[in-house]
């Protein structure tokens, strides 16, 4: 079986360029190609337009092979924190899955870029994608890392993301949120000669966005990062959060334990037309749900859920309304409620990050 060699030898930026043809391979020069046809030549990458990105964060070392066992995509490193609009959304990991059933791995791109240091730099959609589908290596660019501030793994995301087509361009809220969420750890000043310095020297911004449209993400940035950033709300697919809660001793099994977004204000509704009023007419016990929220803004995210919650009081009022209209003068207060609602993820980042890590659920009423 194949194994890749993981011997790391520094190589300079400058050295590269000069004679990028000879770029520095570890390890093996060929791997199984994906769906098990023919094979991935590394050697493919020695060319010019492959040509390693500058990132802020360090320097190119060598072309490498990722062993996708080692991939734990539960594992926080690999959620996109103030870069990616939605982290790694099963939509866009789907894609790269459809992508590589349809056409395997292709070489003409920039493959995914990984410290020597293991942490995922760029490309962790791509890599997820493999992972998920079975594969077993994935070839990267490997770089010694000599900057990890979180400025530095920001602005080297979304200058990864603004630059290349297969990993879905960063969007406006991208850049707005990576923005806010520096400001949040004192890397960014909030002012405008500021944000503009970074959107233009760090970003290359005008390359990538309309004069107008920079205009926008600049009076976004300067509104919502009134005192000291808007914190970012981490957002990921319902499945992950799934996996999330079972870590935390609590099974979603859609039976007596339901985990439902709070961002439709039908979704109550359907709570207790679908969950709540068939666990009443089988005699089981009360069932709980567990609000959830996909809203960037923290301020949206926390109405959402508590307007869920408060929207579940009132279908069970509601209900006792109709039946007491039915036995007036008797008035029937509510003694035992059909379900429970009480608590919800920890999302906001920062704020909850001490909750997220150990697996512990916040109150709602805490939100």
């Amino acid at each position: 079986m194949f194994t890749p060699h993981m011997h790391r030898e520094r190589f300079t930026q400058v050295e590269f360029f000069m004679t990028y043809e000879q770029m520095p391979i570890e390890g093996a020069h060929q791997i199984p190609g994906f769906n098990g046809v023919g094979t991935i030549n590394l050697e493919d990458y020695n060319k010019k337009e492959l040509a390693p990105p500058l990132i802020k964060a360090g320097e190119f070392s060598h072309v490498g092979v990722l062993d996708l066992n080692e991939v734990d995509e539960n594992d926080s490193k690999w959620l996109n924190i103030g870069i990616r609009e939605e982290g790694n959304t099963e939509e866009r990991i789907q894609t790269f899955e459809n992508k590589y059933e349809v056409e395997g791995f292709k070489t003409t791109y920039v493959p995914p870029l990984m410290g020597t240091d293991e942490e995922p730099r760029d490309g962790r959609g791509r890599i997820l994608a493999a992972k998920r589908r079975g594969e077993r290596f994935i070839p990267v660019y490997y770089y010694v890392i000599t900057d990890d501030t979180e400025k530095s793994r920001v602005t080297d995301g979304l200058n990864e993301n603004l630059r290349h087509d297969p990993a879905f361009g960063a969007t406006m809220e991208s850049v707005i949120r990576g923005c806010l969420f520096l400001i949040s750890k004192n890397e960014l000043e909030l002012s405008e000669v500021a944000v503009r310095h970074y959107l233009n020297a760090d970003l290359n911004i005008s390359v990538h966005f309309a004069k107008h449209n920079i205009t926008k993400i600049v009076n976004s940035i300067l509104r919502r990062g009134k005192g000291g950033g808007d914190p970012l709300v981490l957002v990921q697919d319902r499945s992950k959060w799934v996996d999330w809660c079972a870590k935390a001793k609590v099974v979603i099994d859609n039976k007596k334990i339901f985990l439902m977004s709070a961002d439709n204000e039908t979704y109550a509704w359907r709570a207790w037309c679908q969950h709540i009023l068939p666990a009443i007419t089988k005699n089981d016990q009360p069932v709980e749900i567990i609000p959830f929220s996909n809203k960037h803004i923290p301020s949206e995210a926390k109405k959402n859920i508590k307007n869920f919650k408060n929207s579940l009081e009132f279908c069970l009022d509601a209900s006792y309304l109709m039946v007491s209209k039915d036995y007036e003068p008797i008035q029937l207060p509510v003694k035992n409620a059909p379900y429970v609602c009480f608590r919800t993820i920890p999302q906001v980042v920062g704020k909850h990050d001490t909750a997220y890590k150990s697996y512990r659920f916040i109150n709602i009423d805490e939100y």
